[in-house]
């Protein structure tokens, strides 16, 4: 492995909390610098988008990146907020990259607005059943099909994986997505590690007695998570 910094973006699984997490154990076990993208509440289309602006940046500075994400629930929708509510704008994730408030974006994903009651009329009409992933799905593995393909233009090494829940929407339960040449590539890419077959709550719950309810994990969770993927790095992106 010769990377010279990794980049890691994702939701809660993954973001900067005030304990080490898996991120702080990468960087101490790999001695390589590390840079943490990764909010809490994230949408998939954040993690894309937030990791394209970063990775421009890390280029200026670095010859072999690593990009490491723990994509976040597909199920989530990102929309823009509308209102001025403290509480939510400080929940919108890319606020704080800009310095300058007309710059700043008010991205964020429609369960927020739909806990603090801040969804207009025509946000709330964008929810539907649990069982109607079809379009979150194409439109998941477009980006991720897309964003694989960016990095391999760019020469920059990387290794996705799913942190949230996806395990119960595989693409065999729908015959058009899982036929798409798109989804097969992803499917086939060795930097791309069991979309729905893995997730953090589950490997949580076989490894870290102390993580929370919701898979997050404790600091030793966290130092046991980053020995586990160094073990898989070694495989697919030396």
């Amino acid at each position: 492995m010769t990377y010279d910094v990794i980049l890691i973006n994702g939701d809660s699984y993954s973001a900067a909390v005030d304990f080490k997490t898996y991120g702080d154990f990468l960087g101490e076990i790999l001695d390589v610098p590390i840079r943490n993208i990764a909010f809490a509440g994230s949408s998939n289309q954040r993690i894309v988008r937030s990791t394209i602006e970063e990775i421009n940046n890390i280029k200026q500075q670095y010859k072999n990146p690593l990009v490491l994400i723990g994509w976040s629930f597909i199920r989530r929708l990102e929309v823009w907020y509308y209102g001025n509510n403290p509480t939510v704008l400080q929940l919108t994730p890319d606020r704080r990259n800009y310095n300058k408030e007309h710059l700043k974006p008010k991205l964020i994903t429609l369960n927020v607005l739909l806990n603090n009651n801040e969804a207009t009329l025509e946000q709330k009409c964008l929810i539907n059943e649990d069982l109607f992933v079809h379009k979150q799905l194409v439109d998941f593995y477009t980006n991720l099909f897309m964003l694989a393909h960016t990095l391999n233009a760019m020469s920059i090494k990387y290794f996705f994986f799913s942190a949230a829940k996806n395990t119960e929407i595989p693409t065999n339960s729908f015959p058009y997505i899982d036929n798409l040449q798109q989804v097969k590539w992803c499917q086939q890419n060795k930097n791309i590690y069991k979309l729905h077959d893995f997730c953090v709550l589950n490997w949580a719950k076989e490894n870290d007695s102390e993580c929370k309810p919701t898979g997050h994990l404790s600091t030793v969770g966290h130092e046991k998570f980053a020995k586990f993927l160094v073990n898989i790095l070694k495989e697919v992106t030396c």
